[in-house]
This record gives structure tokens, C-alpha cells and sequence, in this order.
């Protein structure tokens, strides 16, 4: 099979059309994956002032004597559980 000069162009302006389109997309695979890590990090931070939110509640509950006082939502579950059984 033989080319002429003019499908040799027509390919090679397929081929840098794509290659372009590849470094595009390539280009917003690597800004969404900044996103997502800086959105990991912000859960992260999230999670754990709510540890510590919760582990000082705890701590304050107890010093007033009432240590059984519900703090997360699965606690005033388990509370209410109890309750109605």
C-alpha cells in the first residue's frame, strides 16, 4: 500500500490532534487529583477535630459525674435502644 503526501499529512495531523487531546486530558487528570488530595486533607483535619471535640466532651461529662451522657449520634442510639427494650 502506498501513501501519497497528501494522507501522510492527513495522518499525521490525526496523530497531533490526539497526541493534543491525550495531553489535555492528562493535564485535568493531574488538577482533579490536586482537588481530591486537598479534599482528602480537609476530611482528614474534619475527622479529627471532631475526635478531639468528642474525647473533650467525654472528658467535661465526666468531671460533672454524668459520664453516660450521649455524644455521637451512635451513643444516642444505642441510649435510646436501651430505653425502649
Amino acid at each position: 500500500m502506498k501513501l501519497n503526501k497528501d494522507d501522510m499529512i492527513k495522518i499525521l495531523r490525526v496523530l497531533e490532534n490526539n497526541t493534543n487531546t491525550m495531553l489535555e486530558m492528562e493535564e485535568q487528570n493531574f488538577e482533579n487529583n490536586k482537588k481530591y488530595m486537598r479534599l482528602q486533607q480537609q476530611l482528614f483535619h474534619e475527622q479529627w477535630k471532631n475526635r478531639y471535640l468528642v474525647r473533650r466532651i467525654k472528658n467535661v461529662a465526666k468531671l460533672i459525674g454524668d459520664p453516660n451522657i450521649a455524644v455521637t449520634e451512635e451513643e444516642l442510639d444505642e441510649q435510646i435502644k436501651g430505653s425502649e427494650n
